[in-house]
């Protein structure tokens, strides 16, 4: 038996090698397919598998052979993380390893083909690594001690390989199911998993659960291996956290992750005000004083920021036309921000009126230091076109030839020295065979004339430089906000009711498209319009109106009056609603008139757009238990109480609309001294009345808003992070 073992088996394990082979072909056409599946290699090697894992079964099974197995070069020990891996492959390699299985007993044969796994990782060779651990997992017998620690090992060989070869799901199904495991078989899990899970919330742009992950990877990791490299990537990563993103990622209560917060907290706050800083950083270091972030606020102290000197300050707004109504409301935001400091001067330019061509050469001649606007995202574009770097030059040329062209004294000399334009003409066009002068030509000057400018709204075409900044009220912002806060508040089956307008549908598609990045789970929008068909829609996204026909039905076959009460689906337990103040007045009490008497109401959230300051508080019953997100300015107990009151008895009228422009008016003028110290220093937030902003990517600034609550014909600003 042993001899027709030996000879038999010898070309189905050269066969393995060969199909071990064909994997690195296989590989790219895996990626290019994108599979979702947990096995992605089954469906391409179903005639693979068919042959080699009976040949495996069949080799593990050969200990009724009299042979002696020669001992191993290499011994397996017990291993829990894919970095512990060292293995020796100088002697013999994993090819080697694979055909070495053939002669042992099952147990010993599994080692060997343990090895193999962990040399072909190793070596980066992704595909094998993941071929054979993947067919090794079904075979190890967990009654075996080492066992358990081993097929853990082999997961995460999996799931990162899985992630080197582009595979991010596959890999994140793999975490989730080795979590499970270890969770049944009270396992410890390592900082190799966290780490894996962390780049697998990364792919998926999702920064919270990430830094969560990274924070568990460290805490994992053995003290004489962390290192400071590994302490500024969770700083990285905590600077660009939003303050709502940082409220959340407080409740999860990560290993060390008070302390970040609150060192986090001491920098957005008093990061611009370096004697504040030093204060509170040193309170925070006597609490935390054995805390891994203690190298961070080491480096804190030692930063300094540099404030930039502006004096002139030129702002671009519609002061006329149609939209004058706007800028005047942009533009008196800043008036009561600037409070007639003396020593800036402001600059007001009609954007309506406004020569673009010329604006550089204004700018140059008030020698403005910043620039505020323009507020209409198409004179955005027109803006950063003309006062681009190639645009300047270009204008700089047309004004040297234009002196040119009329300076008397130079056309005289020009007819004199004929002989001589002629040779350069001559010059340039020999140029046009010359690269390096074409290149020349072609090239961007630099422009050293450029201004840094924060503009009121994101570009449609042109491209942001480093000296432009945006603040932007952009409504998609606040619906991620609400999206990311309430799916952790245990909502499973959500639906958005949105009216059917632009802006309306642009909020709904972000919190849905928000919501599913989060969950993995697609939720129902349900459009409606003004009148009768808001009720149908409502009726038919509660399924009432399915209700109502089955009752119609059964009065219809029993041929007489009976009392009925229609019932709602019951599988909603959050309406995410987006409409106006007067819609949202009309939907909600529609939507709480048409829930069953017997079932529990449904929470009911909203936008900022629902919520009014305009409306008699008193009449606001219809509102009762209306949660929305607002900016601080739109909200009480939260605005700035002094400014509140004159703008009150200034412009006691002015609509919501207005407000909010009014208040990114006094944000604006207040930003451009803090947002040089925040291209210094990323940790920096500004609390205004638009919201807590911090300069995000691509250098526009994110907005974190407050929510608010009807409650007894009042708002009262409540916590929901």
């Amino acid at each position: 038996m042993t001899n027709f073992v030996g000879v038999y088996y010898n070309p189905i394990l050269i066969a393995i090698c060969t199909d071990l082979f064909i994997v690195v072909k296989t590989a790219s056409l895996l990626v290019r397919l994108q599979l979702t599946k947990l096995d992605y290699f089954s469906m391409h090697l179903q005639l693979i598998k068919s042959r080699v894992l009976p040949a495996l079964l069949l080799i593990l099974l050969a200990s009724c052979s009299t042979k002696q197995a020669p001992e191993s070069t290499i011994q397996t020990a017990p291993l829990s993380d894919i970095e512990e891996i060292a293995v020796d492959s100088a002697t013999i390699s994993a090819e080697q390893h694979i055909a070495l299985a053939q002669t042992l007993d099952a147990n010993t044969a599994i080692g060997e083909l343990l090895i193999a796994t962990k040399l072909f990782y190793q070596q980066q060779n992704y595909p094998k690594a993941l071929w054979l651990a993947d067919k090794i997992i079904p075979l190890m017998d967990e009654q075996v001690a080492h066992n358990i620690q081993e097929k853990v090992q082999l997961v995460l060989i999996k799931a990162s390989s899985l992630q080197q070869l582009g595979f991010y799901d596959a890999s994140h199904v793999q975490l989730n199911q080795l979590e499970q495991y270890a969770i049944n078989n009270k396992i410890t899990l390592s900082a190799s998993y966290y780490r894996l899970l962390s780049a697998v919330f990364q792919e998926e742009n999702q920064p919270i659960p990430a830094l969560n992950a990274e924070l568990s990877a460290f805490s994992s990791t053995q003290t004489s291996l962390q290192n400071q490299q590994q302490i500024e990537s969770i700083w990285h990563n905590f600077l660009r956290l939003s303050q709502w993103q940082l409220n959340l990622l407080a409740l999860d209560k990560a290993p060390d992750s008070e302390g970040w917060v609150k060192l986090t907290a001491v920098a957005n706050k008093f990061g611009g005000n370096q004697a504040q800083m030093l204060y509170h950083l040193g309170i925070w270091q006597k609490k935390f004083k054995l805390h891994p972030a203690n190298v961070i606020a080491k480096q804190l102290t030692e930063h300094k920021v540099i404030p930039k000197n502006i004096e002139n300050i030129a702002v671009i707004l519609p002061l006329s036309g149609k939209q004058n109504s706007s800028g005047l409301a942009v533009q008196q935001g800043i008036l009561a921000s600037f409070a007639n400091d003396e020593t800036k001067s402001l600059h007001f330019i009609d954007s309506n009126t406004v020569n673009w061509y010329g604006l550089t050469n204004s700018f140059s001649t008030l020698k403005i230091d910043y620039v505020i606007g323009p507020l209409l995202k198409s004179n955005v574009d027109k803006y950063i076109s003309h006062t681009s770097a190639h645009t300047q030059s270009q204008n700089d040329y047309m004004l040297n030839a234009s002196s040119d062209l009329f300076d008397i004294n130079k056309a005289d000399e020009s007819l004199d020295n004929s002989n001589s334009n002629q040779d350069k003409s001559t010059a340039y066009i020999t140029a046009i065979d010359s690269e390096s002068a074409i290149q020349s030509y072609l090239q961007t000057s630099t422009n050293a004339n450029a201004i840094d400018t924060l503009l009121l709204n994101i570009p449609a075409k042109a491209s942001l430089t480093s000296q432009h900044t945006v603040l932007s009220m952009r409504p998609e912002d606040e619906a991620r906000q609400a999206a990311a806060t309430l799916s952790r508040q245990h909502y499973q089956h959500p639906i958005v009711l949105s009216q059917k307008n632009i802006v309306s549908k642009r909020i709904a598609q972000a919190f849905v498209k928000q919501w599913q990045l989060i969950t993995g789970d697609t939720i129902e929008v349900v459009y409606y319009d003004t009148g009768a068909q808001m009720q149908d829609n409502i009726k038919a996204s509660l399924f009432v109106d399915n209700s109502k026909l089955r009752i119609d039905t059964l009065k219809s076959r029993l041929n007489q009056n009976i009392k009925a009460q229609t019932r709602n689906r019951r599988d909603i337990d959050m309406i995410y609603l987006v409409g106006t103040p007067d819609q949202t007045r009309l939907v909600k009490p529609y939507i709480e008139v048409n829930i069953s008497p017997f079932a529990d109401l449904i929470p009911i959230f909203a936008s900022s757009r629902s919520h009014s300051t305009q409306s008699d508080y008193s009449s606001n019953s219809d509102l009762q238990g209306l949660t929305f997100t607002e900016i601080p300015w739109l909200l009480t107990g939260e605005q700035n109480a002094a400014l509140a009151e004159l703008s009150q008895e200034l412009w006691p009228k002015r609509s919501d609309g207005l407000s909010r422009l009014f208040a990114m008016g006094y944000d604006s003028y207040q930003l451009i001294d803090k947002i040089p110290l925040m291209q210094q220093a990323p940790y920096l937030q500004h609390w205004g009345q638009t919201g807590v902003l911090k300069l995000g990517d691509n250098n526009i600034l994110t907005r974190s808003l407050l929510w608010g609550v009807y409650q007894r014909n009042k708002v009262v600003s409540i916590a929901m992070e």
